[in-house]
């Protein structure tokens, strides 16, 4: 009788350890879903940085970009549309949750923009795709 139990005993606890690991399973696919990451390498602006850029730019589609910083916080927006969060990357280099990036050259005069059509409303034109490189001056 001792060794029946002792064989249902690891038998169970050998089925409940299977459903765990399934449940945990589960619950992190479901989890991920629900969540977006943002990946790459975070870089820490020193104090002033940001303020070198202009807060205007003129797009090459026409539009005006703006930006502004709030505290640490870096944002960007297409005037008169909803702003969009930048992170910094490296100097100079600034991308958006959404892969929009943005590289400040010419000590800031020219921004080269890739992923452009993913900040609200940007308009991409016909055979634009993610990697079309846009620029805006100031």
């Amino acid at each position: 009788m001792k060794a029946s139990f002792s064989r249902t005993l690891a038998l169970g606890s050998a089925a409940l350890v299977l459903g765990l690991s399934c449940l945990s399973a589960s619950a992190l696919e479901i989890g991920d879903q629900d969540k977006v990451q943002i990946s790459g390498k975070v870089y820490k602006l020193a104090p002033q940085e940001f303020s070198q850029y202009g807060n205007r730019y003129q797009l090459d589609t026409g539009d005006t970009l703006l930006l502004r910083q709030q505290v640490n916080r870096y944002f960007t927006q297409i005037k008169g549309q909803p702003e969009v969060e930048l992170f910094g990357r490296a100097p100079g280099v600034f991308e958006t949750a959404s892969g929009t990036r943005m590289e400040f050259r010419n000590d800031g005069d020219v921004i080269a923009i890739t992923g452009l059509n993913n900040i609200p409303g940007a308009i991409a034109k016909a055979g634009e795709t993610a990697s079309t490189v846009h620029f805006a001056g100031r």
